[in-house]
């Protein structure tokens, strides 16, 4: 299956020059050499090289039943179309690669203009491997008349350099798995090596942000040994999904995987025949399920090394007909298609926006996504609310108090400096009923819209039984949407976790009403003092602002102010 790098539609598993003569010598010797049977009619395949239709997955006996299917089915009539245009051999074989072509880039044929494969010597290479189809091609006048002599003698000489070829080329592949052998074995010295040093300059004194002490979607760090100022954050970002310990957590994580799969499988009306793209495809779990659900062609993009093991899972559950994986940025790579039909991509990060990656989902929206396509998830919401939980204050900062027996208040500040990724039962809300304090809907929003100040509200129970008083912080959590389609309104109030229309839209929440916690948990942002609201206050107002870390895009500013009667917090958090 072909993967291309960020340059362009070069394949990500790059095929050397002498890889792509071999085949062409190949091919080309093997038709000649299957072009000595008798007739298309009287071949039959075996059970290993039967013949595929050239617009569907569906094979068949023989040549002549995918010719009558075609008729049928796809409105193609290969023995019309052939005799209309006196085609001989090397012009029925052109014609079959030609439509195989198309198809596989989502582009419909144009039977109309034959010029477009009879005067493109790249269609005498077959479009796919071990095509059955091509083994039946006959000239329609073999029976009748000799073959010319020139011709035979053309088609020998191309045979004995073919010959020639192969073997020549039979040693210089030999020679580069060799070279490919040692290559491995250096970068494994290397990586062990600047792993060590990267341990052993480290530390082990838990100095690391609110991220560290989330291992699970932690961005793991590149061994390259670079201090983090000069480090490419990109490189650094891409680096961490190259492990299969973040993809495991994240398929484990059922209210985000399944999600995902009961859109797709419950919509497949939607992605039937269909063109989808998969921005930061990962393991290629969304591309296999969108396959699996009918679409015609699925194009996996990635940046990261686990585009490796994607193109291996893709072929493993025989799918590498229709997903294509690519590696590259999505802003840099060229795609086959102008358009697509739909983009789907889980790019969510904690507190929904670290990360950044939703910049580049708009970038590939804004650039591939057909007028009118479907966007999945469809929209998103960011919701507040407000937190008390003294078992949480205990563990995260009261702990520091008495560390056996040694004080180490020195340590409290950074808690209060950076956003605290946990799970929150609803018992650690003040109110049953949170605050959204931006939609992001995917089909409209733009980059510039990622960066914002939003007015909140945060409401404060009247029943003194239920509630002290107190506030500790706010919860900062997201809510995922999925709709069938652009249009599709989604109510004010609606909350994700109970969100089934009924008509295949879905949702799901990340936040403490959820029936399971999520791998992105909640965010909570702890005020420098406990909040005691003053009496009759009904609740807390202010704004939360999102903001991009300049030295490294990737990373979140949320910044904080909120008013309770004259009492005010002022704070800014990170996301490091």
């Amino acid at each position: 299956m072909p993967t291309v790098d960020a340059s362009g539609p070069a394949p990500a598993e790059e095929k050397l020059p002498a890889d792509e003569v071999e085949s062409d010598i190949e091919d080309f010797e093997d038709l000649i050499k299957d072009n000595e049977l008798e007739s298309a009619s009287d071949w039959t395949a075996d059970d290993e090289t039967r013949p595929v239709c050239l617009y569907c997955e569906i094979t068949f006996d023989n040549a002549d039943a995918v010719w009558d299917h075609c008729v049928v089915d796809h409105d193609f009539d290969f023995n019309k179309l052939r005799r209309g245009l006196g085609l001989d051999f090397f012009g029925k074989l052109k014609l079959i690669n030609y439509v195989r072509a198309q198809v596989q880039a989502g582009i419909q044929p144009e039977l109309n203009r034959p010029e477009l494969f009879l005067e493109d010597s790249q269609y005498l290479k077959p479009t796919m491997q071990d095509d059955a189809l091509l083994f039946g091609i006959q000239d329609d006048d073999s029976e009748e008349e000799e073959e010319d002599p020139d011709v035979i003698y053309e088609k020998e000489q191309l045979a004995e350099i073919a010959r020639d070829n192969a073997e020549k080329v039979k040693v210089l592949q030999s020679q580069l798995r060799d070279l490919q052998l040692q290559f491995d074995e250096y970068k494994d010295i290397v990586r062990t090596v600047l792993n060590r040093d990267f341990d052993s300059d480290s530390g082990s004194d838990g100095s690391a942000s609110s991220r560290s002490s989330s291992p699970e979607r932690r961005a793991r760090p590149a061994a390259n040994g670079m201090g983090k100022k000069n480090a490419n954050n990109d490189d650094h970002y891409f680096e961490s999904y190259a492990y299969n310990d973040i993809h495991e957590i994240m398929l484990k994580d059922s209210i985000r995987t399944d999600s995902y799969r009961d859109f797709i499988y419950d919509n497949k009306d939607i992605f039937k025949d269909k063109i989808v793209l998969d921005v930061g495809c990962g393991t290629g779990i969304l591309s296999m399920f969108a396959a699996k659900a009918g679409a015609r062609k699925v194009y996996a993009v990635d940046n990261s090394d686990i585009i490796e093991k994607a193109i291996a899972n893709v072929h493993e559950n025989g799918l590498d007909r229709i997903i294509q994986c690519y590696r590259g940025k999505i802003e840099e790579i060229r795609l086959p298609v102008a358009k697509v039909d739909i983009i789907v991509s889980e790019w969510m990060g904690y507190a929904l926006l670290y990360e950044a990656m939703l910049d580049s989902v708009l970038v590939a929206r804004d650039k591939y996504l057909a007028p009118g396509g479907l966007m999945v998830p469809s929209e998103v919401r960011l919701l507040v609310a407000g937190l008390r939980d003294s078992e949480f204050i205990n563990d995260k900062v009261n702990f520091w108090n008495d560390i056996y027996g040694f004080k180490m208040s020195a340590m409290k500040p950074r808690i209060y400096d950076d956003v605290l990724i946990e799970n929150f039962k609803p018992s650690s809300i003040v109110h049953a009923e949170p605050y959204t304090f931006r939609i992001l809907p995917l089909h409209d929003v733009t980059v510039s819209d990622l960066e914002f100040t939003s007015p909140i509200r945060v409401p404060i129970p009247n029943q003194p039984d239920s509630f002290d008083g107190i506030v500790d912080g706010l919860v900062i959590y997201f809510d995922n949407y999925f709709t069938r389609s652009h249009d599709e309104v989604i109510p004010e109030d609606a909350r994700a976790e109970t969100f089934r229309p009924g008509n295949g839209s879905l949702g799901f929440t990340t936040g403490p009403w959820g029936p399971k916690y999520t791998h992105w948990r909640s965010g909570a942002l702890l005020f420098n003092k406990p909040l005691q609201v003053p009496a009759g206050i009904e609740e807390l107002t202010g704004a939360i602002t999102y903001q991009k870390r300049k030295a490294n895009p990737r990373e979140l500013i949320i910044g904080l102010e909120l008013t309770a009667g004259d009492k005010k917090v002022a704070q800014s958090y990170f996301m490091r």
